[in-house]
């Protein structure tokens, strides 16, 4: 009778099969403010540069296999996928005003001379510009870009933002626009002003303007400060909420959502000798209040849709 023995599977001795167990990155959290993993904070709130393959280090090592009965030694992965987990700070405070000036002032830019261009693309062009600078800033500032939505991550309270530097937030944006303004008006020799009277009236624009300015700040809380964040959507997300209400409201409503454009285009308006038109002293109330009643609802709306949230906030206090 033949002996049988029993069959035993070989271990794999493939260099990378330690990888189909690495652990993933952990669930991400939000940190005053910032989109930050969870994994990049210590236990006394330092944040660490964070690498996928955390275990990599202790997994990638040298194998051996077997190749027509003969034994040989693969060379050692280095540094392909490590990366080494190191100690940063936190941005400084004039570090996060000076991304909010930067990032607002390419949004209110590319406002400025998308108009002047006259192209019906403008809305996908400054959605474009607002997504791609929320990713170049969200890890230092947050990427607020708007005074509106500053207000809205303020008034959802959380602890995300403080009344103090929410003030010198808007400054910097404001501050932002109008640099911005000059700049689209010195590149294009032409400029422009939010009036109502130019689409249709002071009802219409402050409805519109307060509704998709209250969508703007929605998408900002839930996508980018809530317990949900970070993600690999919210910029997209917050463009795309930008370009859904240009496009919507066009015909009615000139579509600021935002009182850092307002501000940088019309007081750049004012310095053109060549304006035919200038904002009224309604325009100057409709785009600037509207947006911050917007964003306050969307706070509103916030707190009555994500209550988990603030009983967090409350059983730590």
């Amino acid at each position: 009778k033949a002996h049988l023995e029993p069959f035993t599977m070989p271990p794999c001795t493939h260099p990378l099969a330690p990888l189909a167990s690495a652990r993933m990155p952990e669930p991400s959290t939000t940190a005053n403010g910032q989109w930050i993993p969870t994994s990049q904070l210590s236990a006394s709130g330092k944040r660490y540069s964070h690498s996928i393959m955390e275990e990599a280090p202790n997994l990638l090592r040298s194998s051996t296999f077997s190749a027509s009965g003969n034994k040989r030694q693969t060379q050692r992965v280095v540094d392909i996928i490590v990366n080494h987990r190191e100690e940063v700070r936190s941005p400084l405070l004039r570090e996060r005003l000076l991304a909010e000036f930067v990032g607002t002032f390419f949004v209110v830019l590319t406002v400025g001379v998308a108009v002047a261009s006259k192209t019906d693309m403008a809305p996908v062009a400054v959605g474009s510009m607002l997504a791609v600078q929320i990713y170049t800033f969200g890890a230092v500032s947050g990427g607020f870009l708007n005074p509106a939505v500053t207000l809205a991550v303020l008034l959802s309270r959380r602890d995300k933002i403080g009344p103090r530097n929410a003030a010198l937030y808007m400054a910097a944006q404001f501050l932002g626009g109008i640099v911005a303004g000059f700049m689209a008006f010195a590149g294009t020799e032409t400029s422009f002003c939010y009036d109502y009277g130019v689409n249709k009236s002071f009802g219409t624009s402050f409805e519109f303007e307060m509704f998709f300015t209250m969508a703007l700040c929605g998408i900002v809380l839930a996508a980018g400060t809530s317990n949900d964040a970070p993600n690999q959507y919210f910029g997209f997300a917050i463009g795309c909420s930008v370009v859904g209400g240009a496009l919507a409201c066009g015909g009615f409503d000139q579509g600021s959502f935002n009182p850092a454009v307002t501000v940088g285009m019309n007081i750049a308006n004012y310095a053109n000798s060549n304006s035919t038109i200038n904002p009224s002293l309604g325009a100057w109330f409709v785009f600037i209040s509207a947006p911050f009643v917007g964003a306050a609802l969307a706070a509103a709306v916030f707190r009555g849709t994500r209550g988990n949230e603030f009983e967090e906030v409350m059983s730590k206090e």
